[in-house]
This record gives C-alpha cells, sequence and structure tokens, in this order.
C-alpha cells in the first residue's frame, strides 16, 4: 500500500473541515440572534417601579393610572395614623402630612374643624402619645376608591374610643411628595 495521501482523500478532508466551519458559523449566529431576541423582549416589556419609604414598597407601575387595592389600603392606613395617632410635640407634623394626602377642597375643610375644634387645647395638655390602632380596612375598587377604615383611639388613662370613617380615594400623578399618586377627596368619620 501506498504510504502517500492522495489529492482526493486532502480535499475530502478539507470538505468535512468547510461544512464543520459552516455548521458551526451558522449555530454561533443562531444564537446570537436568539439572544437579541431575548434582550429587546426583556428590555422593551413594561417594567414595575417600587418607591421604598420607610421600609414599605408604595408603588407599583410608577407613571400609570393603574393602582393595586394594596397600595391604596396602605395610603388609607398611612393616612389614618397621621392624623389620629399624635403628641404635643408632633401635632402639627403630623396633621399637615395627613391634610396634605386630601384634596385642596377637603383640606381647607379639615383644617379650618380642627382649628375651630379643642382638638388643639385637649393635645396641649396631653403629655403622652395618643395612638391609633387599626382594626380593619375595607376597599372597594372603582373610581374613586371607596375605603372603610375602623379601629380605636387609644388616649392614656382611658377607655379605647372605637372610630369608623369612609374615605373616597381618587387616583393623581405621583410626584417625589406623593409617591402613591393618591388623593382623598371625601372623608367621613362616625363613632362606633
Amino acid at each position: 500500500m501506498a504510504t502517500n495521501t492522495k489529492y482526493y482523500e486532502i480535499y475530502g478532508e478539507l470538505v468535512k473541515n468547510k461544512i464543520f466551519l459552516q455548521r458551526l458559523v451558522i449555530g454561533l449566529i443562531a444564537i446570537n440572534i436568539a439572544l437579541a431576541v431575548v434582550c429587546y423582549i426583556a428590555f422593551t416589556r413594561p417594567a414595575q417601579t417600587f418607591v421604598i419609604k420607610d421600609g414599605y414598597a408604595y408603588a407599583a407601575n410608577a407613571y400609570e393610572y393603574q393602582r393595586s387595592v394594596h397600595e391604596v389600603r396602605r395610603f388609607s392606613e398611612e393616612f389614618s395614623k397621621h392624623l389620629l395617632e399624635f403628641n404635643k410635640v408632633n401635632f402639627n407634623d403630623r396633621i399637615k402630612t395627613a391634610l396634605t394626602m386630601c384634596s385642596e377642597k377637603l383640606e381647607f375643610v379639615m383644617y379650618n374643624t380642627i382649628k375651630s375644634s379643642n382638638i388643639p387645647e385637649i393635645v396641649k395638655q396631653t403629655d403622652e402619645t395618643i395612638r391609633f390602632q387599626v382594626g380593619e380596612i375595607y376597599v372597594e375598587e372603582g373610581e374613586p376608591y371607596k375605603v372603610k377604615v375602623n379601629g380605636q383611639q387609644l388616649f392614656p388613662g382611658q377607655a379605647p374610643l372605637n372610630m369608623e370613617f369612609d374615605l373616597e380615594v381618587t387616583t393623581v400623578s405621583r410626584s417625589e411628595d406623593n409617591p402613591f399618586g393618591l388623593k382623598i377627596t371625601n372623608f367621613k368619620q362616625s363613632l362606633r
């Protein structure tokens, strides 16, 4: 047998290598196209944005006019705490924060109601913190959202005062001052 390789044997090996290289190149191109499609889908789908404050995630879909029941519930709870939980040192700041969560018209009405009542005098005479313990918050979806909050206001040395109030909450644009993107347009309080 001859030990020299013939030209057609070398040509056959070259053809095999060429086919292998073509398949390799086509495979790599296909993988790159698949990765490009996956990246396109990942970067173009709508993302959810969460605004974190005091350890709570407040906002999802930051620039849309869509709010979840959980956001409305959390907003209502924060409003309740600011409005009904205070001491003589932080009373003005907490009331101011609660009133900014309301529409301008409601803010004006509530401010005048608090100012003309004897609440500021009672707060000045109380050394301890008045607490509000939220019992339940019911949220009915719609525009506006209808919210019912009930709980107990706890005065030092006195029996708890059962409270219940209804809120109408409407959707507004989110901002740095209003990460929820919600405003209270109506407030009705009653004692139980």
